[in-house]
């Protein structure tokens, strides 16, 4: 990088604690430089911007964070905020590396459709005809299925964090579960679907994923610091996760080079890399039109159901008020991905402690580049609760009290099942028990019947996301902790 470029300059400055505006002499700048930072003025944003993040660090407790935000294709803000290694006082800087967690799926999307355009593979062609070892109860399964989450492949590998697997080993573990639905029939979000497209990706190009994404999508991007995660590497700039366990930050546990080494989002990448990644999304940059286009329809079901998803994505709203959005929480990291087409605003947020809240940072930070975003505080949907939404809260406590009878769950698995209620249960009973709740949101989405009910405990409060089919059965189900009951939706 060349000393007198600005943004050179500038982060020489930023690695003092100095925040940064670049507005001039970038034609000093290399064009790569200048394809990843096309930098604009924000000083009347950036007050607002600090303040939301510093509040949100001093509201969690989290010790560090970085964000990026585009706009019309520019990179109108990269700032960094708090200590990356609490042990040796290192500050946060926007070229610190945080790990990804899940954020990092849209990146495999992406590779995917980088494949196809090499014409290696096909989307609709079956994973076997690229992946020795899929097992016979595969033989429905497509690139596509994976891609979009309608294969049926559990929600997660089911290996143990802590040993060590060849890819085969892993590939075995997961053929060895059941199917949960017929390919096709549902959406169920899986990062098993995505560390199989991380095997299918290493299968067809003889080298490791996050390598390929080096040389054909990061390099290209000019996110130059992203790179696959590596516990042993020297890897300057890399940022600590933090855990909260009885009431103090402790640092992540370990796990094994196998568990972290998948394509469900094992990945370091820094703000400045999600600023290029902003520009790529916005500028529609690298891939080819159909390509993006596969990227960004809503997922289809068999039967024709669309559901609010993306590959890569979840998706919410409608016309310029569409968002589409990913979360990772790995290792002590909390991510957030967000992107509004219509509207073409990115808002990146990495925190290096799991208690912070990065979904509600990007959002609020997201508003102060367009006031006409969406975010008023949610208020219940009904007076009282109907029939519909207290059987679905009758569902929920046998959960909490681990009574979930599995007659009430339609396309699980035995093993899904299990681990969803015991995981999703305890999540809830750890909070107290439940003082009040009541519906936000009814409404019909990918073949099911979505409530949104939000759930009072004396020590928390809880937003459980339940999909009902036609006989009342639990047909999906999520838990995401929330600030206060009248959090935006």
């Amino acid at each position: 990088m060349r000393s007198d470029c600005p943004v050179a300059q500038w982060l020489g400055k930023a690695r003092q604690g100095t925040p940064f505006v670049v507005t001039r002499n970038l034609a000093l700048c290399s064009p790569l430089i200048l394809a990843a930072l096309a930098l604009s003025p924000v000083e009347a944003r950036a007050d607002a911007i600090q303040d939301i993040a510093n509040a949100e660090l001093d509201r969690s407790g989290a010790p560090g964070m970085a964000l990026a935000v585009v706009q019309d294709g520019r990179v109108v803000r990269v700032e960094a905020f708090g200590e990356a290694d609490i042990e040796h006082g290192v500050k946060v800087h926007p070229d610190t590396m945080f790990k990804t967690g899940a954020t990092g799926m849209p990146f495999t999307a992406a590779l995917m459709m980088l494949l196809v355009e090499d014409g290696q593979i096909a989307l609709d062609n079956p994973v076997s005809a690229y992946l020795p070892g899929t097992p016979d109860k595969w033989s429905g399964v497509t690139i596509r299925h994976l891609i979009e989450n309608t294969s049926g492949l559990p929600a997660t590998p089911n290996g143990d964090f802590l040993a060590e697997y060849t890819r085969q080993e892993m590939l075995a573990i997961i053929a060895a579960q059941d199917i949960n639905f017929a390919p096709g029939t549902r959406y169920r979000f899986s990062y098993a679907n995505y560390v199989v497209l991380g095997m299918v990706i290493e299968e067809v190009t003889g080298v490791p994923w996050s390598e390929f994404a080096r040389q054909r999508l990061f390099g290209p991007l000019g996110m130059t610091t992203a790179r696959g995660i590596d516990e042993l590497a020297i890897i300057p700039n890399r940022a600590k996760g933090y855990e909260v366990r009885d009431g103090e930050l402790r640092n992540a546990e370990w796990i094994s080079a196998a568990a972290n080494s998948t394509a469900d989002g094992s990945l370091y990448l820094s703000a400045l890399d999600f600023a290029a990644w902003g520009q790529a999304l916005s500028r529609r940059l690298l891939l080819r039109e159909t390509s993006w286009e596969e990227l960004d329809h809503a997922i289809a079901l068999r039967g024709g159901a669309t559901c609010a998803a993306a590959p890569g994505w979840f998706m919410e709203g409608t016309g310029n008020d569409l968002a589409r959005w990913q979360a990772g929480v790995w290792q002590g990291f909390r991510t957030y991905a967000l992107n509004y087409p219509g509207r073409d605003i990115s808002v990146f947020v990495l925190a290096n402690g799991e208690a912070a809240n990065a979904k509600d940072v990007a959002r609020r930070v997201g508003r102060t580049l367009d006031a006409g975003l969406p975010l008023v505080p949610a208020r219940p949907a009904e007076s009282k609760p109907s029939a519909a939404t207290r059987h679905a809260m009758q569902l929920v406590d046998e959960m909490i009290a681990g009574k979930a009878q599995r007659s009430d769950y339609a396309d699980f698995a035995d093993l899904d099942f299990r681990e969803l209620t015991e995981f999703l249960g305890g999540m809830l009973a750890a909070l107290g028990p439940v003082q009040s709740f009541a519906l936000y949101e009814k409404r019909e989405d990918c073949s099911e019947t979505l409530f949104r009910i939000r759930t009072q405990h004396a020590d928390g409060n809880a937003e459980i996301r339940m999909g009902l089919d036609k006989q009342q059965r639990i047909t999906s189900l999520d838990v995401v902790p929330i600030g206060t009951m009248d959090e935006p939706l």
